[in-house]
C-alpha cells in the first residue's frame, strides 16, 4: 500500500503483488530464459524477410488452388496451420505468456 498526495488529499494506491528482490538477479533459470528469449528474437529478426516471402508464397498457392478448383489445398491448410501454431508459440515465448520453449530449443508442435 502506498499513500499518494494529490490535490491536498492523500490517496491510497495498491501496489501490485509482485515480489521485487535482488535475489532474482542471481537466479540462473531467469538468465537462461533471458538468453533463450534473446536467441529466439534474434533468429526471428534475421529470418523475418524469409518468413514474409513464405507467407506470400503460401497465400499465392492457396489462392490459385481456390480460384481454379473452388477449394483450398488440404496439404496447404495443414502446412499453414503448422506455421501459424509455430509462430504463435514463438510469440507466447517472447512475451513470457508461456514457459514452453519453441521449436529449435524444444520439440516441434
Amino acid at each position: 500500500m502506498e499513500f499518494v498526495y494529490y490535490n491536498e488529499i492523500y490517496l491510497v494506491r495498491e501496489i501490485g503483488c509482485m515480489n521485487w528482490s535482488l535475489d532474482n538477479l542471481k537466479d540462473t533459470q531467469i538468465w537462461l530464459r533471458v538468453g533463450y528469449t534473446l536467441l529466439v528474437l534474434l533468429v526471428l529478426a534475421y529470418l523475418w524477410t524469409w518468413i514474409f516471402y513464405l507467407l506470400a508464397l503460401t497465400w499465392l498457392v492457396q489462392t490459385i488452388f481456390w480460384l481454379f478448383s473452388g477449394q483450398v489445398s488440404d496439404s496447404g491448410v495443414t502446412y499453414t496451420r503448422f506455421l501459424s501454431v509455430s509462430f504463435y508459440q514463438y510469440l507466447e515465448y517472447l512475451t513470457y505468456t508461456s514457459k514452453d520453449k519453441p521449436y529449435p530449443i524444444s520439440y516441434l508442435p
